[in-house]
């Protein structure tokens, strides 16, 4: 105690520990920092993806584009399934169309071959061949029907013909055409328009009914007594990949409507 300066006691303040200093500000500095080992991002708000976040998407991108690709490529397939069905499809009826119009319109009317002789046959049709002398192997291509047809258009008579036509259909066992002479008669100068109808028609069968009898093959002779009597309807089947097999019922002038 001191009396000095108006008697009032005076208390002297002890002096602070610098370790204790030293210790109460590393302990608030603790308070502050994460715990060992984590980083988070509060304190580094200019961080990146994690190569672990990183492979995730990659991941998630690769499967998405894998889907993508093959929906395409589906789609592809697809497309290109029907653009060939459809050109399939279209072959089909042209030739039913070509088959139709031929025994539709038929003549039975003699006609000369090449060497100026008539040809002994009015019509004639059978798929193994309409040659009998000449029988052909399967995959040979042979004539299955020879005929003439009317009906072939010639406005205003511009060419010097009739509208009579010589038609021939060929096959080898695969591949059916169709051979036109531009006169009944055939010359050795006559050049005939060949086409292919189809080029896929496997396991083909002639049939031609004749009164009510179907028959597989069918010739008429020329020149025979009374007048010739052409079969009522000709039938044509086929196999086509895709479509399966296909038939043409083709009836002949005065028999009813095609199917």
């Amino acid at each position: 105690m001191d009396d000095r300066g108006g008697g009032h006691a005076r208390c002297r303040a002890a002096p602070r520990d610098p370790d204790a200093q030293r210790r109460a500000r590393a302990r608030q500095r603790a308070r502050h920092l994460p715990a060992e080992g984590v980083m988070t991002r509060a304190l580094r708000p200019d961080a990146g993806f994690t190569l672990t976040e990183v492979l995730v998407a990659v991941m998630i991108f690769a499967m998405i584009s894998a889907i993508a690709l093959a929906m395409l490529t589906t789609a592809l397939q697809a497309r290109d399934v029907h653009t060939a069905q459809m050109a399939t499809i279209g072959e089909v009826q042209r030739a039913r169309a070509l088959l139709r119009e031929d025994v539709g319109q038929l003549v039975l009317r003699p006609f000369r071959g090449p060497d100026g002789l008539t040809d002994g046959r009015l019509f004639a049709g059978d798929a193994e061949g309409t040659d009998p002398f000449r029988p052909a192997a399967p995959d040979e291509e042979r004539e299955i029907l020879v005929l003439t047809r009317a009906g072939w258009a010639n406005p205003g008579g511009i060419q010097p013909r009739s509208t009579l036509q010589r038609v021939a259909w060929l096959y080898d066992g695969t591949t059916l055409k169709r051979r036109a002479w531009a006169y009944p008669d055939v010359t050795r100068e006559s050049e005939p328009a060949t086409i292919t109808v189809l080029e896929e028609a496997g396991e083909l069968r002639l049939e031609f009914l004749v009164r009510d009898r179907w028959m597989d093959g069918l010739t008429i002779p020329a020149g025979g007594e009374g007048r010739a009597i052409g079969p009522r309807a000709v039938r044509v089947s086929y196999t086509v990949p895709g479509l399966g097999r296909i038939e043409h019922v083709l009836p002949a002038p005065d028999s009813g409507p095609a199917s």
